[in-house]
């Protein structure tokens, strides 16, 4: 079979799985800081999990991109892997929700555990059908870098099982991060961006399409039920365009990037997290729209987002100081800056007069950078 139509197959089941993850988060009970903290286990899940299907992505691409064919033992392997991934969003809110059982710890920790060893087995099977292949003898990887991973988790049902039932979570955590700063050491470079353009690109169709799911149908087939739902309509637009527009930005960037890194990929896995809990806050916003914790909870997001945004494009100039038009379209990141500083402002104002000017300054912020900074961008395009 051939491996890069898996692998498409394989980079669309993971974008849909990370962005269904925030679906399962429950809304808040009220619009208040402790009603929204209330479902911190969730978020920390989700994190989890995110930080383990995009670790899942990267030693994917690292891998397949060294060999053009996949076996059946590695496609049943994979497959039993990527089934495992699927029922993530599942037993991530289940365990979240019952962090003390150790039903729930046992059946979370049993899909990661296996999972890994899905992993270990479509290596094995990958290696040994395509031995031959002189590049994959770079990657040099050693039994502990593998093992680890899965005796962490051992340990985890140890400590569940005798005095903590929680040790199964925390293992996990610690395993999915040691596997993340395995991958920073070895620091490869990617010559080719279009797999992560794909994904990016997945990943934000989805959260666009989902943000929609979340409006409630109207009462009846009357005009007046539909303008009813005037404030979710307005937060759905004006969160299908911050999504839209942080797709612009990717697409403009990653058209004169002629390389990325480890340290690109998860800044900009960073920007596609907090974009991707628009959908919830979106809904967050519409329920509670003249409430100030639902709106400065959005306008941190997205100045979150922005700064992640900024973070990704500094990584990817010091990775190739070559690239001249890189270097000169991001000379300086003023327009950045001021729409974070424009934000800021609007939550105060919002805070002490009228809270739904937050959501409308991220409209004004968004503006200013499709006239500044998109347009310097789409000027390189001409060269």
């Amino acid at each position: 079979m051939n491996a890069n139509r898996f692998e498409t197959f394989y980079d669309a089941v993971l974008a849909i799985v990370i962005t269904i993850l925030v679906l399962k988060i429950p809304q808040p009970l009220g619009p208040t800081w402790g009603a929204f903290s209330a479902n911190y286990l969730t978020f920390s899940t989700y994190f989890i999990v995110f930080l383990a299907i995009i670790n899942i992505w990267y030693n994917n691409h690292k891998l397949f991109q060294n060999f053009d064919e996949i076996n059946n033992m590695s496609l049943f392997a994979y497959g039993f892997s990527l089934f495992l991934t699927t029922l993530f969003p599942y037993f991530a809110l289940w365990i979240s929700m019952n962090l003390f059982s150790l039903t729930a710890e046992t059946v979370f920790g049993l899909i990661i555990l296996f999972a890994n060893i899905s992993h270990i087995i479509a290596l094995f099977a990958v290696f040994g059908a395509n031995g031959y292949i002189e590049r994959l003898e770079e990657f040099n990887i050693k039994p502990i870098h593998l093992l680890l991973p899965i005796i962490i988790l051992l340990i985890g049902f140890i400590i569940s099982y005798t005095i903590y039932p929680p040790g199964i979570y925390l293992a996990s955590l610690l395993s999915v991060i040691i596997s993340i700063i395995y991958n920073r050491v070895q620091g490869k470079e990617f010559e080719d961006t279009e797999r992560f353009e794909a994904l990016i690109d997945a990943i934000v169709a989805i959260i666009i399409t989902i943000i929609v799911l979340e409006i409630p149908l109207a009462a009846d087939g009357s005009l007046a039920a539909l303008l009813e739902l005037k404030l979710e309509f307005i937060a759905y637009i004006v969160s299908f365009i911050v999504c839209f527009n942080m797709w612009k930005l990717t697409y403009n960037v990653f058209a004169i990037v002629k390389k990325i890194n480890y340290k690109v990929i998860w800044s900009t896995a960073s920007m596609l997290f907090f974009l991707s809990l628009i959908p919830y806050l979106t809904t967050f916003v519409a329920m509670n729209f003249h409430e100030f914790v639902p709106q400065c909870l959005y306008g941190i997001i997205f100045m979150i987002i922005s700064l992640c945004s900024v973070i990704s494009t500094i990584e990817m100039k010091k990775l190739d100081e070559s690239n001249l038009y890189l270097q000169k379209a991001f000379d300086n990141y003023n327009n950045f800056f001021i729409t974070i500083v424009l934000t800021c402002i609007f939550i105060i104002i919002g805070y002490y007069y009228w809270p739904p000017i937050i959501i409308l300054s991220c409209l004004l912020s968004i503006i200013i950078q499709w006239i500044f900074v998109s347009k310097k961008i789409n000027l390189l395009d001409i060269i």
